[in-house]
């Protein structure tokens, strides 16, 4: 018997330090931190944590495909939609309800007079060799009607028809009342040249219309420039 209570002072001295032993360990492990977060149970690289500062939006929306992917998709789209709406822009200048006004209809082609301006409307700009005529659109449709754009214009004589190019001015919409006139000019390089070209009609074809109507020309010879990029004779937009 006194040989056991001997021994169980020793007992306790052992107990007590693997106590003290166990609670090393444990303090070294909470204060190295980076291991358990590092290293995942299989050796591989463990996610990070969410308030870790290696889990930038960036890589996290990389990995998910999310408003990284869907924005570059909208800029696909949208730079589409640009061409789409200047596309669909062009259109609605030539025709539908941008060229009618609204409510108030597009004036067709049978719908107006077509003639040679006169008094203060047939003053045309006159700059250096370059001259001017101005053509009227009459509304006689017995109704308010409207006018946007440019219209088509032909100069052309026995052996030649030339397409006239458009100005760089931007058209406006003219609204016509019963009986009311809007205007066009066409600027021309006047030449006096044997060999000019010397138009005898104007082919005119109101804005946004198909038939086309015909007047004697009023103006003088002109330098022939069918083929020039930006020739001295062409055709500004409908005015009042």
């Amino acid at each position: 018997m006194s040989h056991l209570r001997n021994r169980r002072p020793h007992l306790r001295k052992t107990a007590a330090a693997l106590t003290g032993a166990a609670a090393l360990m444990a303090l070294l492990t909470a204060c190295n931190g980076t291991a358990s977060g590092s290293v995942s149970a299989d050796g591989g690289s463990a996610a990070p944590a969410a308030g870790d500062s290696t889990t930038a939006s960036g890589s996290t929306g990389g990995a998910k495909g999310g408003s990284g992917t869907g924005s570059g998709t909208g800029s696909t789209s949208g730079s589409s939609g640009t061409s789409g709406s200047s596309t669909s822009g062009g259109s609605s200048t030539s025709g539908g309800s941008s060229a009618s006004g609204g409510s108030v209809p597009a004036c067709q082609a049978s719908q107006l007079d077509y003639s040679w301006a006169s008094g203060d409307a047939a003053a045309g700009a006159v700059k250096g060799d370059q001259q001017a005529v101005v053509a009227a659109l009459t509304n006689k449709s017995g109704h308010t009607c409207t006018l946007y754009g440019f219209p088509g214009v032909d100069l052309v004589n026995s052996g030649k028809q030339w397409s006239l190019q458009r100005s760089g001015a931007t058209p406006q919409r003219v609204t016509l009342a019963n009986g009311t006139a809007a205007h066009f000019t066409i600027t021309y390089l006047e030449s006096d040249d044997s060999d000019a070209f010397s138009p005898s009609t104007v082919v005119i074809t109101a804005p946004n219309q198909r038939t086309s109507y015909d007047l004697p020309w009023q103006g003088g010879p002109i330098v022939l420039q069918d083929g020039a990029t930006h020739p001295g004779t062409y055709v500004g937009p409908v005015t009042r």
